[in-house]
């Protein structure tokens, strides 16, 4: 049973945003919490909103291009008397990417602006019974049967954010600095080979001198993900970066990151990021053609 608690929201969300300041930071991304009110008590449900907020910030810091601005304020709104959650990011029109929040628990309204994306989400100052409140935001019928799989989905996706290498080798360093210097060269490796499209699973065993089922364990040990998976990952990541940067076409992109063909490419980064690479590089690079 997920539970509501009447507890001040404005200390709540500001240490929410402190957490995920190391994250921000390993991307070059300037992260921000402020508030118009020192202290208000509302009902909410903690677990629920931590993750709506964490996952749209982390989904955020993920896609902008390094240099951007994130801003998570608080606000009274007098027209209506209920609290706004704003949460705006500079650097890159996110309007189109439904994907960040199809599947929030609590409902953002979103805003194209000039240069970045608003998200807006309100909290009536009103008491509401602990059952209701669900009830009141489930706009996509999510019902509590479905609870279990939306946590896993959200779980799934935040491991994905998080599986940016200057933030894993960052906590890992804190901790356990022998994986931090396997993880530092196992990203090295593939970095290196990023371009050859034959570099694969088998391949990076043989540069570490691991079985196939040796490395499978450590990695998934360490990221939760599997040697192919990681490869992948981190060739997409490169492909934003070449996207948000360069005036490379896409299929020199697709190219340069080691994908067999641009049809392969755009299938696997719309799946990851949820918007064509196409789009995505217009959007970065308004000016140039394709």
């Amino acid at each position: 049973m997920i539970y509501s608690s009447e507890a001040d929201i404005v200390s709540f969300l500001k240490g929410l945003v402190q957490s995920l300041l190391p994250y921000a930071h390993a991307n070059k991304v300037s992260l921000s919490f402020s508030s118009e009110i020192k202290k208000q008590v509302v009902l909410y449900q903690p677990f629920l909103l931590s993750q709506s907020v964490f996952q749209l910030i982390c989904s955020i810091i993920n896609l902008v291009p390094p240099k951007s601005k994130i801003e998570v304020r608080l606000l009274y709104c007098p027209e209506n008397k209920n609290l706004h959650l704003e949460i705006e990011n500079t650097g890159i029109n996110l309007f189109r990417m439904n994907e960040i929040i199809v599947q929030n628990i609590y409902p953002f309204q979103v805003y194209p602006q000039p240069n970045g994306t608003l998200y807006r989400m309100a909290f009536p100052l009103y008491h509401q019974s602990s059952a209701s409140v669900l009830d009141m935001l489930a706009e996509d019928n999510t019902s509590a049967t479905n609870l279990p799989q939306f946590y896993k989905e959200i779980q799934k996706r935040l491991r994905s954010h998080f599986t940016q290498t200057e933030k894993l080798i960052a906590t890992l360093e804190q901790s356990r600095p022998k994986e931090a210097a396997f993880m530092q060269r196992i990203n090295a490796l593939i970095k290196v080979n990023l371009d050859d499209e034959n570099f694969d699973t088998e391949t990076l065993c043989k540069a570490m001198s691991l079985s196939r089922t040796q490395l499978f364990r450590r990695l998934k040990s360490l990221i939760q993900q599997a040697p192919a998976n990681y490869i992948k990952i981190i060739r997409l990541q490169k492909a934003k970066e070449l996207l948000e940067t360069t005036d490379l076409t896409v299929g020199e992109v697709a190219f340069k990151t080691g994908f067999q063909t641009l049809s392969h490419f755009t299938h696997i980064f719309q799946k990851q990021y949820g918007i064509l690479p196409s789009v995505f590089r217009r959007s970065n690079n308004p000016a140039t053609n394709e």
